[in-house]
């Protein structure tokens, strides 16, 4: 699939003006986690589709796209970035509102819970980050960062919303509770009057 965006530079190119226009320092390590956060929320709302034409590896500092991090220690930049559509510059506004009053310390942390940096390091040191693995991290995509409704799946594949109980109500004492292996709760219904076979045959008639 086709890329989002021409060059992983164009987004640096965002984020470091945007940086400068919110008096933020913003170190290449620090711009590198925002980096794989945007390709993997992005990736999350748009079936793995790739932000930037990037590839993560999962290194002992973090998530690193290996060339570009050393372009950025030697000062490599772009006179002419290619603006973000409205779409990409909604994500990039929201990781950017997110994230960047967080210090580095604390989306480490973000990043040690994350489930696809660690299995790529299960399958050794510098492997590469899948897209499939990136955005099943990321379930919420970016409504979770909007805080809007945060929809996830059970295995079978139902959605269910994680800011509340898949209870609608307080079950009323004629009705039992029980939880499935998934962790859903199953609300059996007790009937207030017991149907009989002769009421609905006389029904019928």
């Amino acid at each position: 699939m086709r890329p989002a965006i021409r060059s992983t530079f164009d987004v640096i190119s965002w984020l470091e003006a945007r940086s400068v226009a919110d008096e933020v320092s913003l170190n290449p390590s620090a711009l590198m986690k925002l980096l794989y956060l945007g390709q993997a929320l992005y990736a999350s709302d748009n079936k793995k589709t790739k932000l930037m034409p990037a590839t993560f590896l999962a290194t002992d500092v973090g998530p690193i796209i290996p060339d570009v991090f050393l372009a950025m220690e030697h000062g490599v930049k772009i006179s002419d970035p290619v603006e973000p559509t409205p779409v990409i510059e909604e994500l990039l506004s929201a990781i950017w509102t997110t994230y960047s009053g967080l210090t580095e310390t604390e989306l480490d942390k973000i990043l040690l819970a994350d489930m696809a940096i660690k299995a790529a390091k299960d399958r050794g040191r510098n492997s590469e980050i899948s897209m499939a693995e990136m955005a099943k991290a990321y379930p919420g995509g970016i409504d979770a960062l909007q805080g809007q409704s945060l929809i996830s799946k059970f295995p079978d594949g139902s959605p269910y919303k994680m800011e509340h109980s898949n209870l609608d109500a307080v079950p009323s004492a004629n009705q039992e509770v029980r939880f499935t292996a998934d962790g859903r709760s199953v609300t059996k219904w007790v009937p207030k009057k017991k149907v009989r076979s002769k009421d609905l045959k006389s029904s019928k008639n």
